[in-house]
């Protein structure tokens, strides 16, 4: 049953605020899974005070809910939108007449990506936007519409939507669902450090950059991960915080949230177009390999994927063009610049973590891939 504005408002004042700013620092991610909560009590009071008497579609009821007491009081809107929604921004009268939702509209400057609180308002508007939309779904589900399909979202799921596609999402009354806007020059540049160069997903984002792009969504079934969840919020907390460094930290906790959803065999990835299988097979191998870099073979990933040694050489030359081995190595030497960039770690001892034998065979093997020595390399890439 929804809360009255009273109550929902009450629960506010556990929370620090400055009366300078009237912004709040945020302490922890169960503060601010707490204050998502609060604010989808707000929505449901909202609905509840004007007898669900309101045309969603036009943003002047969005400046209406922003200014009701609680939110105008504690600068609230800002786990919506990172500039305040007014009459003055000379915006459409229907959020359906903005056409494509600008970057600059919902991604601030000196961001790489922006967090927000998706509402739980009835008659979601369609439309698309400058940038990719990732939505993650803390609490409840969701029904999201793309070209007349309908998907429903449920605890843990993620869905990824390319720019200019049109969509329209809709979550339960007491979901919490937020969104994870991302500028598409920072998705481009950085997919590999993101994306761990999983097949599914460097597919699904280079078919996104084509005109006739086919694939439109990506839909991720976590399992409702708690380490996922407290990382998704804690890139929310960073971002309301915005704090120093906070940019980048929020994009090191978005690539650790794509790696613990991918090291998860449960994962489950579905798209609008079928990945190959082959395109399967190989990821599976790939992962294996990453995973245990220090002692996989071909022999043991032969029997951790049960396929014969000649079958597995025959997937990794055709999504590579390149034999097992020469990929297995690709992937130690991956590792080993790792820790000559960010460690003082003797070469011995990085031999060893990274599965050579002795230091001298990952000299030969290092200056044959790169055209310099490992010291060198350090040199150039960790001066200190």
């Amino acid at each position: 049953m929804p809360l009255s504005c009273f109550t929902v408002f009450s629960a506010f004042q556990t929370f620090s605020f400055s009366k300078r700013s009237l912004s709040m620092e945020i302490k922890g991610t169960d503060q601010i899974y707490h204050i998502l909560q609060n604010l989808s009590n707000l929505e449901m009071a909202f609905l509840d005070y004007s007898n669900n008497n309101k045309d969603f579609v036009e943003y002047h009821t969005y400046i209406e809910y922003f200014n009701s007491y609680a939110i105008r009081n504690h600068n609230l809107s800002r786990f919506y939108f990172p500039i305040a929604i007014t009459p003055e921004l000379n915006l459409p009268k229907y959020i359906t007449d903005i056409g494509t939702v600008p970057e600059k509209l919902n991604i601030p400057p000196g961001y790489d990506y922006a967090m927000a609180k998706q509402f739980n308002f009835p008659g979601g508007a369609p439309h698309s936007c400058e940038y990719y939309s990732l939505f993650y779904i803390i609490e409840g589900k969701a029904e999201v519409t793309i070209k007349n399909s309908q998907f429903a979202l449920f605890q843990g799921d993620f869905i990824f939507i390319p720019p200019h596609v049109q969509y329209m999402i809709t979550s339960v009354p007491e979901s919490i669902c937020i969104c994870f806007n991302l500028k598409c020059s920072f998705v481009t540049a950085q997919y590999s450090d993101i994306f761990h160069d999983d097949k599914r997903l460097t597919t699904f984002l280079m078919d996104s950059l084509n005109e006739n792009n086919q694939m439109n969504y990506l839909i991720i079934r976590t399992n409702a991960n708690e380490i996922i969840k407290d990382l998704a919020l804690n890139c929310f907390a960073e971002y309301i915080n915005q704090n120093k460094y906070a940019n980048n930290i929020m994009k090191n906790c978005l690539s650790l949230i794509f790696t613990y959803v991918l090291r998860d065999e449960n994962t489950q990835i579905e798209s609008s177009i079928r990945v190959s299988q082959n395109d399967l097979q190989y990821q599976r191998i790939i992962d294996y390999l990453k995973q245990n870099y220090q002692f996989a073979s071909l022999n043991s990933t032969a029997e951790y994927v049960h396929y014969t040694k000649q079958y597995v050489c025959k997937i990794v030359k055709e999504a590579t063009g390149k034999t097992f081995n020469t990929v297995l190595i690709e992937i130690h030497l991956a590792i080993v610049c790792q820790y000559l960039e960010n460690s003082d770690f003797s070469l011995e001892y990085i031999s060893e973590l990274c599965g050579f034998s002795v230091s001298s065979h990952l000299s030969r093997v290092f200056k044959e891939h790169y055209g310099m020595t490992p010291s060198a390399y350090r040199k150039a890439h960790n001066p200190h």
